[in-house]
């Protein structure tokens, strides 16, 4: 699940989204489900790779369903705790026994009172409803009066690449985000060979560098690898081999161009300083 938050992309890890699926309110007597939602935030994307589950300790019925404070507290913290500081909260989860669900008035409310009474660095919370056939997915940013609705990503729009640079131009991670659909599924050997150049590329970092501090989040049509501690240090062995994929990226470019096949891949260069 990938949705689009302004320049941003808001990525639902497949672990999380099938245990969404769990909780669907298929039965008729089924109670409301919900938790909250955890991840990481980076410049260009936010990943929600966690999430909390129904217990014992919450209240709950077919129309409303009400967590325990004190329980969800201590999985936030025990997060953060466990991931360096690097995993936080970032909003809230829920289902409607409705087929495609829309926020309450309720709430609204909570995911407003709860951004302002968050301790947290991030202006923003997300919600998100788990209807029937259909889920909502939404964000409140400080200072803004109304939820706004997230748009779900589709193949219409592509291939989005984004490749880190550090301050001396040289690549230290990048990240790919949606696919692309020029044949049915299975058979688009583009797609293929895009996966080939990121797996290879980070298979060969970590089996012929001693690079071990890094950071992998992966997901349908998603995957990011970075390299941090590259931002501000240098291993000539890593960028030769960051260097190698942007030049195998390039030629499947340039294959396409010259078979007249339609490209939707866009290349943004992200320099961080």
């Amino acid at each position: 699940m990938i949705y689009k938050f302004g320049e941003k992309h808001v990525i639902f890890t497949k672990r999380v989204f099938k245990k969404f699926e769990l909780y669907k309110q298929m039965g008729k007597n089924q109670h409301e489900s919900g938790g909250i939602l955890l991840g990481k935030v980076y410049k260009d994307v936010i990943v929600v790779d966690m999430i909390s589950e129904p217990s014992t300790d919450d209240k709950s019925g077919r129309y409303y369903f009400e967590r325990h404070v004190p329980k969800a507290q201590d999985i936030i913290k025990m997060a953060w705790k466990e991931s360096n500081g690097e995993r936080i909260y970032l909003g809230e989860w829920h289902t409607h026994p409705e087929q495609t669900p829309t926020p309450s008035s309720d709430d609204k409310k909570l995911i407003h009172n709860m951004l302002n009474d968050t301790l947290m660095e991030i202006d923003f919370l997300i919600m998100i409803i788990i209807g029937i056939k259909n889920n909502y997915v939404g964000v409140k940013k400080k200072g803004q009066k109304r939820m706004e609705s997230l748009k779900k990503m589709d193949a219409t729009e592509g291939l989005e690449l984004s490749f880190y640079e550090n301050q001396q131009g040289k690549l230290f991670g990048f990240k790919a985000v949606g696919y692309l659909n020029l044949a049915s599924f299975g058979y688009d050997i583009y797609n293929a060979a895009f996966s080939q150049v990121f797996l290879g590329t980070i298979n060969s970092i970590l089996s012929l560098t001693n690079i071990s501090e890094y950071s992998l989040e992966e997901t349908n049509a998603f995957i990011r690898f970075v390299i941090p501690y590259l931002k501000d240090d240098y291993d000539e062995k890593v960028f030769l081999l960051f260097d190698s994929m942007f030049l195998q990226i390039q030629m499947v470019l340039e294959e396409m161009k010259v078979k007249e096949i339609e490209n939707k891949v866009s290349i943004n260069i992200v320099k961080i300083n």
